[in-house]
């Protein structure tokens, strides 16, 4: 609570500070003087700064006034009235100006031709240049040139370009017009990049700007869910679409370590999370993916930086802004497991035949529920419905819900000549796809900077939030429903059902009840606040010091609300709840605040034409202290008594703390020479608490140049054909402090022992220290090019890089001499990640329609270089005349199914592969023919079978069983290929990598937006290529069969089946795709193999959303300035060969992400 009074109080007196500065008095008395006497008096009272012509005040009538305590706009407005001027007050300064005419006494129609340009004064093809209140529009033609004949003399231009902010002209007095249009990113094109702005042309590192259209208006809760597609070599993927967890992973340019690989995200200057960030507060996002623009953050900076910037405050009248969305939200995919018990208890009855075992359930329990199913509404002895008695219950339906999501914002936006601020306020409701699972989210910001004097600039940016998750554990829940069958009602009468027939495991969860059982609570709040102050020193020369104090803090309490489980044909409770006695309460908290200075020097020299130079130094500090306390009791005295307190027995007590720092040095060089011949360095000098003192700090370098081609007089002449040609290269080191906080020191944990005959409690070491611990350190090369052409309406950017990792933080295996102390962490690993990057935009128009159209792609290859040593297998004489095959695999990689090995990618999937044999089972001299077997790696027929034993009898072995029989090596089984020939089918040694892990090596994004008149459609689709994912889990993608086992229906419906005894049984599927369902257990057909491996490439139509603003005509005669409308969607289609529930999340079985429909309202006063 304290900090949100604290933050009350900032707020106020900056609001106190706005209220000053705007409406500052003065008191004058002055008889019959000239204007200029009276507006220098106006200037030294004020402090404003005075702008003229001396021409313009020849014509300047005398004046008088006598005011006390009177607004500058009050003294202004006296010394104007009946003078041929006028005046305008902007950002500290009075500008004067000639009064314009009455426009009404001319009614000769005029003629008027202009040039539409943008920020780096290239002409704009297709912009749409309209008269307002009338029909007249024309549009830019290739070279930006337009024209108007017989318009009004007192027109209105109306100037717009899609990617660019509208703009307004008047045309009096006008005969040719050079417009200027400021790129929606920022001012002239202007970029984000490292504690400064910089004109695109200017930049020397591969940085990109994401569209703010990308964000804005949509119904995403997360800001890191908006980038997918939205820059080349940026990959983007939500793992879950739970409520509070559905932020997405971040990858620049692959995957550079076997840590942490996120990128580091500043807020407003300040490190940040991405998703604590309200979309609807974002101004800008700036992507910065190579060492010259990143290596300014150096020590943190190895895995790319992400700069958000939020909205500021402006110069003018107060605009209050109203934006709500409504949502609706569907998954975009469930598992499709059998909902039809009958077929269930079929299934299970085969798996348990087809390894020799009796059925489990008898036919008269299949037919019972027959009988049922055919009179749903009927009821039995106990007056219930035998649709509830006898379920047939489809969980997807019942788990999952369409709930509706709101957002609400109200913001204030607004200044005058000394103040500008910008408040916000934001409501999210979002109820999730489940039962408990949703969240309530309280937002306020506060960005406020007033100018004390006119050298000294002081303000704040202020956040703070309250967040209440419900508590439904839903990894049980994707846990229970794969170990529950379709033989349970959810809920009937206030009683949850569990398994209604007796044949089954009484055991069973219901997920339904497993959501709504969970009770507590889950409040985080976040406070953040900067204070800064930015003092210009001399004309080129600035210091900006800020401060910023981050706190976030959680409280947690968990408790069970279990309930019995009924049976309901029978009416009997089949299992019992848990009594208040055996159940547990417990209450957690855990607090995180961080405190960052910064201080930084700003040097912009004016030197002699053509030298252009700017210096950056800075110092930074960060710390941070983290700590966590749970307490757990077991024992109530009922279950609705939850409180710590009244549990009976201490059952767990614990709690950590953390502390880390960072101490920085940087500075920055810009030089260029013409505008044509551009240089940048950077250095970093970071010192971190997570080394020792002999490897703390580290250097972080980076160079980068740039020749603006299309600038030489040699290029003039292709000018008309290419408007803007620019060749960058980079090169810099960058840094990741990835350890944890104490990994270079030793650890101890808490041990018994037995001293004296008793038992005490002391220390014992856990891990080794490692005092030369150092930086992961990332070298990046990066060669850029960018063009522009057909006027501009097409630019291209080309980047090639190679990205190299090294002193990877890991650990190694111990030796046993080392006993159970975990070895310590050592810089051992080497990633590279070497890739292309492809940008295209298009702008356009046809007539009254404008567009645009953007694609990117990235290509990136990742590869382990340097690790535990190579691998080395193969066949070796053994010493006594014999060779035997030998691997050190297990020494020089880690990981099972996904290995890390020298040469290879990160985590590479290492599976087996199925034999594919060529049919012909036998040689000419009858012997058996190991080539032969089947073709698709599967025994079906007898023949099959017969070469299996056939080889047996030869002296093969089939791996990793070998009998032959239903419960063992059988029709619809799986064989595997013998890779090192030792004549075992399937064993350690033939196991091989893929080539391929879960991350894609190729990304594509496009976008497009359309404006007509007042109405707006645009889309953006984000794709992964290259992918694979290994699927085979419990219920979800398994022939392992269990009564109490969720069974998938694109198994059900395709999987082998041989019944020797019927051949006539329809049943038979000598063709199935999947191998034979086996109850419990299987040893053959589960082992990680690459029948289990699926493409994950995926296409997904990220958004999509159509918009209307209302005319002005009809909307400026009240007090609304603008009204938007606007429906919008959300994953609204995927496009994969992956059967599974959504590539994007990848092969687990999480909370599925969502597919919204929405529709909103943008109301401006």
């Amino acid at each position: 609570m304290r900090v949100y009074i604290t933050s009350l109080f900032i707020f106020l007196a900056l609001i106190q500070a706005y209220a000053k500065g705007y409406s500052q008095t003065l008191t004058m008395n002055l008889h019959d003087v000239n204007l200029l006497l009276a507006l220098q008096e106006v200037s030294t009272k004020s402090g404003y700064d005075l702008v003229y012509s001396n021409n313009m005040l020849t014509s300047a009538k005398q004046v008088s006034i006598q005011v006390k305590n009177a607004s500058i706009e009050t003294v202004l407005d006296q010394l104007f009235i009946g003078q041929p001027l006028s005046y305008t007050l902007r950002k500290g300064t009075i500008i004067i100006q000639q009064k314009s005419q009455d426009p009404t006494q001319f009614s000769q129609q005029i003629s008027l031709e202009g040039i539409v340009l943008n920020g780096n004064g290239e002409p704009l093809a297709g912009a749409s240049i309209a008269i307002k209140g009338t029909n007249i529009i024309t549009i830019s033609g290739n070279n930006g040139h337009f024209s108007f004949k017989d318009i009004p003399p007192n027109a209105q231009l109306i100037v717009t370009y899609v990617g660019y902010k509208t703009q307004k002209i008047n045309a009096y007095g006008q005969k040719f017009l050079n417009i200027l249009l400021e790129s929606e990113v920022g001012t002239l094109d202007e970029v984000v990049v490292g504690y400064a702005k910089q004109l695109k042309a200017d930049v020397t590192g591969s940085v990109s700007s994401v569209p703010i259209k990308s964000v804005d208006g949509r119904s995403i809760t997360s800001v890191s869910a908006a980038l997918a597609g939205t820059t080349a070599g940026v990959f983007v993927s939500q793992s879950s679409g739970k409520p509070g967890s559905d932020g997405a992973n971040i990858r620049i340019r692959g995957t550079g370590t076997l840590n942490n690989a996120s990128p580091l995200v500043l807020v407003d200057g300040i490190i940040g999370n991405l998703d604590e960030v309200n979309p609807l507060d974002v101004a800008s996002i700036s992507i910065l993916k190579d060492a010259a623009a990143a290596s300014i953050y150096g020590a943190q900076a190895g895995n790319g930086v992400i700069l958000v910037t939020t909205k500021q405050g402006k110069n003018g009248p107060a605009e209050l802004q109203y934006s709500s969305i409504f949502s609706i939200n569907n998954p975009v995919g469930v598992p499709d497991l059998i909902s039809d018990y009958p077929t269930y208890m079929a299934l299970v009855n085969q798996s348990a035949v087809n390894i020799g075992q009796t059925s489990r359930f008898p036919q008269s329990e299949l037919d019972r529920w027959n009988t049922a199913k055919a009179n749903p509404d009927g009821l039995n002895a106990y007056e219930i419905p035998n649709r509830v008695a006898y379920p047939n219950t489809n969980w997807n339906d019942v788990l999952f819900q369409h709930n509706l999501i709101q957002t609400h914002q109200l913001s204030v936006l607004g200044g005058g000549e000394k103040t500008e601020f910008n408040l916000s306020a934001r409501y999210l409701h979002n109820p999730g796809l489940m039962d408990n699972t949703g969240l309530n989210r309280y937002e306020i910001r506060a960005n406020v900077q007033t100018k004390i004097k006119n050298f000294l600039t002081i303000g704040t940016q202020t956040f703070a939030s309250t967040q209440l998750t419900d508590k439904g554990k839903t990894d049980d829940v994707f846990s229970f429903l794969a170990s529950t069958t379709p033989g349970a009602y959810p809920l009937y009468e206030g009683k949850y059902g569990g398994p209604e027939s007796i044949y089954e495991n009484p055991q069973l969860n219901n997920p339904f009840q497993t959501l709504s059982s969970a009770g507590g609570t889950n409040q985080t709040s976040r406070f953040n606040t900067t204070l800064f102050a930015k003092v210009d020193i001399l004309k080129g020369l600035s210091i900006e010091s800020k401060v910023n104090y981050q706190i976030r803090f959680q409280e947690t309490s968990d408790y069970a609300n279990p309930h019995d489980l009924w049976r309901f044909n029978d009416n009997s409770i089949v299992r019992e709840a848990i009594l208040a006695s055996e159940l547990t309460t417990s209450r957690g908290n855990n607090k995180d605040y961080r405190i960052t200075f910064d201080n930084v020097v700003r040097y912009t020299p004016t030197l002699n034409e053509p030298h252009h130079l700017a210096v950056l130094v800075g110092h930074n500090e960060f710390y941070d202290h983290y700590y966590e306390f749970k307490a757990v009791k077991k024992g109530l005295i009922d279950n609705t008594i939850t409180d710590i307190g009244s549990a009976a027995e201490m059952s767990s007590i614990d709690g950590s703390s953390n502390d880390r720092g960072l101490r920085s040095f940087f500075g920055r060089i810009n030089y260029d020479f013409q505008n044509r011949y551009l240089f940048e360095a950077n250095l970093r000098y970071d010192g971190s608490s997570r080394f020792g003192n002999d490897s703390r700090w580290g250097v972080f370098p980076s160079f980068s140049g740039g020749w603006l081609i299309s600038s030489e007089k040699f290029f003039q002449g292709l000018r008309d054909k290419v408007q803007h040609l620019k060749l960058r290269a980079s090169w810099g080191k960058l840094g990741n402090d990835a350890a944890g906080d104490y990994d270079h020191l030793s650890s101890y944990a808490n041990v018994n022992y037995s001293f004296g005959g008793a038992v005490s409690n002391g220390l014992a070491q856990s891990k080794l220290a490692n005092e030369a611990l150092r930086w992961e350190e990332t070298t990046l090369s990066d060669v850029g090019l960018e063009f522009n052409t057909f006027n501009s309406r097409l630019k291209v950017e080309l980047d090639a890089y190679n990205r190299i990792t090294s002193g990877i933080l890991t650990t190694y295996d111990g030796y046993l001499t080392s006993g159970t102390v975990e070895q310590p962490t050592v810089n051992g690993a080497t990633v590279s990640n070497r890739g292309f990057e492809l940008g295209m935009n298009w702008n356009g128009a046809i007539k009254e329609l404008s567009y645009s159209l953007g694609i990117n792609m990235a290509y990136n290859h990742n590869q382990v270089t340097h690790y535990k040593g190579q691998l080395e297998e193969g066949w070796q004489n053994n010493g006594s005349g014999s060779e035997i095959y030998t691997s050190n695999l297990g020494e020089v990689s880690a990981g099972t199914l996904k290995r890390t090995l020298e040469g290879h990618l990160i985590d590479e999937l290492y599976v087996l592969n199925l034999y594919h044999g060529n049919g012909k089972y036998y040689n000419q001299n009858g012997s058996v023919n190991p080539a032969g077997g089947p073709a698709g790696g599967m025994i079906r027929t007898n023949d099959d079978l017969a070469w299996v034993q056939a080889m047996q009898a030869a002296g093969y072995v089939f791996a990793p069983v070998n009998g032959v029989g239903p419960s063992q090596l059988y029709y619809g089984d799986f064989i595997y290929a013998d890779k090192n020939g030792d004549g075992i089918y399937g064993n350690s040694y033939d196991y091989g990598f893929t080539g391929k892990n879960d991350q894609p090596n190729l990304t594509l994004g496009f976008n497009a937006a359309f404006t007509f008149k007042g109405f707006d459609l645009s889309m953006l689709w984000a794709g992964a290529f290259g992918q694979q994912l290994y699927w085979n889990a419990s219920a979800y993608n398994t022939t392992i069969i269990n009564n109490g086992t969720g069974i998938s229906n694109r198994i059900a419906a395709n999987h082998y089946y041989f019944n020797q005894q019927d051949l006539t049984d329809a049943s038979n599927n000598q063709q199935g795709v999947f191998p034979r369902l086996k109850f419990l257990t299987d040893n053959i057909n589960q082992v990680n193999n690459n029948f289990w491996l699926y493409n994950g490439s995926y296409l997904k139509l990220k958004n999509l959303q159509l918009g209307y603003t209302f005319p002005e005509t009809l909307i400026k005669k009240g007090t609304i300035h603008a009204v938007r409308i606007f429906l919008t969607g959300e994953n609204l289609l995927l496009f994969s060969p992956y059967p599974g529930i959504d590539p994007e999340l990848g092969a687990s079985i999480q909370y599925p992400s969502m597919r919204q429909f929405a529709m909103g309202i943008q109301i401006k006063l």
